[in-house]
């Protein structure tokens, strides 16, 4: 029987730096609550909408309605070079929330078509999230991807480096897979600093699926050097 790698909770010390800081340092992947512009609304709707469509091309049968797939196909064609003729973000200086991972990374974006996406939140000295996945993210049949497993891991830990008092990039990232992940159930996420050593911070997690654990990693985050 495989040996359980230590509960996150366990293992993390309190946070090297004030609440106040923890929380500005987390802003990129847990934003203020505040009130959304309509444009930013309706981006987010879109992004929403186009969720679904790939969750429905993903598992639409091709030896189906073939007549209806090739108009579809069309339509969805002719909506694109609609949205392209759009403004872009990059047209104009972007702002704060514009470069935010909440707003465009490819797990937690709520304006990332690609995004499951990951809720991410603060607890104190750990980080908490959660995500569903569909058919858009499958490996084995039925099972998450094992490249999502590991992407999943890294956006959280990335988070929850904040413990350490600064931000840096991966250094390496270990994910032992418990057992397969399944889709359409609720993914929760946990985890937390470690250990620090100058501009280097240790991360562990876990993920579980119905209160099962299914996955667990460590981390290696490096703050850059100030040269």
């Amino acid at each position: 029987m495989t040996a359980a790698a230590p509960e996150p909770a366990d293992a993390i010390g309190p946070p090297a730096v004030s609440d106040d800081v923890l929380r500005e340092l987390r802003l990129t992947w847990t934003p203020r609550p505040e009130p959304e512009s309509a444009g930013r609304a309706a981006r987010h709707r879109l992004t929403e909408a186009t969720r679904r469509l790939i969750e429905a091309v993903k598992s639409v049968d091709p030896d189906g309605d073939v007549d209806t797939l090739e108009s579809v196909a069309d339509d969805v064609s002719d909506l694109a070079d609609r949205i392209a003729a759009l403004p872009r973000v990059g047209d104009r200086t972007p702002t704060s929330r514009d470069l935010a991972l909440h707003e465009r990374s490819p797990l937690a974006g709520a304006a990332n078509p690609l995004a499951p996406p990951l809720q991410i939140t603060g607890d104190g000295p750990l980080v908490r999230a959660h995500a569903t996945y569909g058919a858009a993210y499958e490996g084995p049949y039925g099972r998450l991807h094992g490249g999502y497993v590991a992407a999943a891991f890294d956006e959280v830990m990335g988070c929850a480096q904040s413990g350490s008092g600064a931000l840096g990039f991966t250094g390496w990232l270990t994910v032992r897979m418990r057992q397969a992940t399944p889709l359409y159930t609720r993914i929760d996420y946990e985890a937390g600093v470690t250990r620090v050593e100058g501009r280097k911070a240790w991360v562990t997690a876990r993920s579980y699926a119905d209160g099962v654990l299914v996955a667990d990693a460590e981390a290696l985050f490096i703050r850059a050097s100030r040269a």
